[in-house]
This record gives C-alpha cells, sequence and structure tokens, in this order.
C-alpha cells in the first residue's frame, strides 16, 4: 500500500488528550447542522479549515496536516441532517485486499476502494433516536484514530521493502570523487544532508553506488521517487516530505516521490533538507 504519511496517533491518545471545549458533551440530538459539527471537531482538538463544496458540512485537519471531513446525512431543508458520517481519502496505491483487511480488523469504519486507487475511510452515524455530542466526538475520533494507525502500518512495510538495483535510478559517474570505490551520492548516507559534495554526488556517482548496493554494505535512507507529479518540472520541489526555501506551498501528499527531478535540484543546491 502507498499512503500519505502522518505520525501515529493511537486511539488512547485520541479519546484521552485531545478534547477542549466540552460543555455540550451531554446534549442529545437528533439531527444536526454546521454548528454542531463545528462543536464535534474542535472539541477533539481538531482545527475547521473550511465549508465542504458541496452538501452541509466542514473540512478539518490535525496538528499533523491530516484533511478529513464530516459531512451531515438526509439533511432537511439542506441546513439540517439526520446523519452525520466522517471520512478521509488517503492517496495512493491501494487494492480491494488492503480495503477488506481493514474492514475485518476494524469494524468501527468501513474503508473502500476508490477507482484512482485512493482509499475512502468513512464511519456513519444515525441520529433518530438521538446521540450526544459527546458520540459524535467519538466517531470522529475513532475514525481519526484508525486512519492514523493505518498510515503507520504502510510507513512501516515501505521501510521493510529494500528497492532492487533495477528499481533505483543510479545516473552518471560525473562526480568529482566517481570511481574511488566509495559511494558519496548523498541519498545512500543518513547525515548527507550535512555534506556538500554528498549532495553534489546524488545522481553522479553510479558505478560505485551500484556496486556497494548489490553486494548490501550500503542502504537508501532518501528515495526522490519519479517524476510523474502533476507539478513536475516546474523548478520548484512540491514534495512535501521536504523542508526548506526550495520547496512549494503544494500542502498535499499528491507529490510525495513524484517530482524527482525539481526536488533532486533544490537538494543538490543545499535549498532543501530530507524528511
Amino acid at each position: 500500500m502507498k499512503t500519505i504519511t502522518a505520525s501515529l496517533l493511537t486511539l488512547g491518545l485520541c479519546l484521552g488528550a485531545q478534547a477542549q471545549d466540552t460543555s455540550r458533551d451531554a446534549e442529545l440530538v437528533t439531527s444536526v447542522t454546521k454548528a454542531e459539527m463545528r462543536y464535534v471537531i474542535e472539541s477533539a482538538g481538531f482545527t475547521v479549515t473550511q465549508d465542504l463544496s458541496t452538501g452541509v458540512g466542514l473540512v478539518g485537519e490535525d496538528a499533523n496536516g491530516l484533511i478529513f471531513a464530516v459531512e451531515g446525512k438526509a439533511c432537511e431543508e439542506s441546513t439540517t441532517c439526520l446523519g452525520m458520517e466522517t471520512y478521509l481519502v488517503l492517496e495512493g496505491s491501494f487494492t480491494a485486499d488492503d480495503a477488506n483487511s481493514i474492514n475485518r480488523r476494524w469494524s468501527a469504519i468501513k474503508a473502500s476502494q476508490l477507482d484512482d486507487g485512493s482509499l475512502y475511510l468513512s464511519r456513519y452515524m444515525i441520529l433518530d433516536h438521538g446521540q450526544t455530542l459527546q458520540n459524535l466526538r467519538l466517531s470522529l475520533v475513532t475514525t481519526h484514530a484508525i486512519t492514523e494507525q493505518v498510515i503507520e502500518e504502510n510507513k512501516e512495510e515501505e521501510k521493510e521493502t529494500k528497492l532492487t538495483t533495477a528499481q533505483i535510478e543510479w545516473g552518471d559517474d560525473s562526480g568529482s570523487y566517481a570511481n574511488d570505490d566509495a559511494c558519496d551520492d548523498a541519498r545512500f548516507h543518513e547525515d548527507g544532508d550535512e555534506w556538500t559534495y554528498q549532495r553534489n554526488h546524488v545522481l553522479h556517482d553510479a558505478t560505485d553506488c551500484r556496486t556497494l548496493y548489490d553486494a548490501g554494505t550500503i542502504t537508501m535512507y532518501l528515495h526522490f521517487g519519479n517524476n510523474s507529479g502533476e507539478y513536475a518540472d516546474d523548478n520548484t520541489c512540491d514534495d512535501n516530505r521536504f523542508t526548506g526555501e526550495g520547496r512549494s506551498i503544494l500542502t498535499t501528499d499528491s507529490h510525495v516521490k513524484r517530482d524527482s527531478a525539481d526536488c533532486i535540484a533544490a537538494y543538490q543546491q543545499g535549498r532543501l533538507n530530507r524528511p
């Protein structure tokens, strides 16, 4: 699976440490408006960023930049809704098996694979017989926590998958220290950011690095990916794993490992730091 990146937020942490204003928790509701949805989001310690572009609902964001939505369902007179759905979309190359695995493990939410390979995670609450606002917050927090768990597990899977020699772009031998039996490419050094000559040797010490990688004596610590992003080749790094003046203002995960040429150029110039 390939997903957006975010830090792990366990279910226990969500339930115990995020609450803000909880003064309306005991209030029993049989319908909700945007006002109740806002209370649910903010009382969970998250931030409301905007209204949904369609329907009745709000977009929220956690402290790590993970974006979610709370949307009213079965809405009367366009503003009062008899149901509430919380959902998140994880971009990536997910399969139906990935979704089914999540559904088997966590019955509290529903996971579905979208046509573009993204993963849709949601939880629906029916309000006909009344729900407290505390229960609605719990629904949001549970969905968010399970999503964070999925993200973290996928990050661990990616770490465990070693790229083959054929999957790595090696470049050429034009570096000043090429062919000296040592790999000087910063991608293969944990402290590569700290050395200008290693930054300059990204894609310019191919033979040494490929030979040592094949021998199993070096590890790739920094993978720039490919150049398939919509905004690739615009002279700005859109991969939001990186920090520094060479990064664009794009905040989504759509270009993670998909803007290699721009990011490599900025990295070699010392205008980016690795994740």
